[in-house]
């Protein structure tokens, strides 16, 4: 009984694909119509904006970070990315280095406001080359809009926003460091 429900179910779900397949096709101009551009049309349709695999999103006017597979949300979590002087960079970027655990050295001089002594981080993923990390901040505890500014932590008084890292508390970045494997796509938008 259980393998002809299933068969039906294959079978409805293939009919269904076929004539979606079709009606798109319909659609297309005949003169330039190939099967790759309906397979692309098709695979559009199914799945959102962000497509196959795994991406992470992070939104630098919401201050927060998703993370979908395979075009469906799996993780959210609220960030602190860079501050206005060391903003963190827009574009698309791959993980290309993991980290647990690791000491963050400041390559900026000791008199320089932006210096900060040798930092413990529990959890680092590298996407662009330059230092740009996913990354756990012991030293913030308040996230999401507006941290990216001046802003006032209640355990740490005032503070900015990064020095162009996107930052997260220990359990989400344990969550995205177990998840992310190296290759994983970052995104990162206005």
């Amino acid at each position: 009984m259980k393998n002809s429900v299933r068969a039906y179910c294959y079978l409805g779900l293939s009919i269904l694909f076929l004539s979606l397949l079709l009606s798109i096709s319909s659609y297309a101009p005949r003169a330039r119509a190939s099967a790759h551009t309906a397979r692309a049309v098709v695979a559009s349709t199914v799945t959102n904006k962000y497509g196959w695999g795994k991406v992470i999103v992070v939104s630098l006017s919401k201050q927060w970070l998703n993370a979908y597979q395979n075009g469906r949300s799996v993780f959210s979590t609220a960030v602190l990315t860079g501050q206005p002087a060391l903003p963190t960079p827009l574009g698309t970027y791959h993980v290309f280095l993991k980290l647990s655990p690791a000491t963050f050295r400041s390559p900026f001089p000791r008199k320089s406001r932006f210096w900060y002594p040798p930092t413990h981080i529990n959890y680092a993923l590298e996407w662009k080359a330059g230092g740009y990390f996913l990354h756990d901040t012991w030293w913030h505890t308040v996230y999401g809009a507006g941290t990216d500014g001046k802003h006032y932590d209640p355990v740490y008084g005032w503070q900015e926003g990064s020095h162009g890292c996107v930052s997260m508390p220990l359990s989400s970045a344990a969550w995205i460091y177990k998840w992310a494997p190296i290759g994983t796509t970052v995104k990162i938008i206005p």
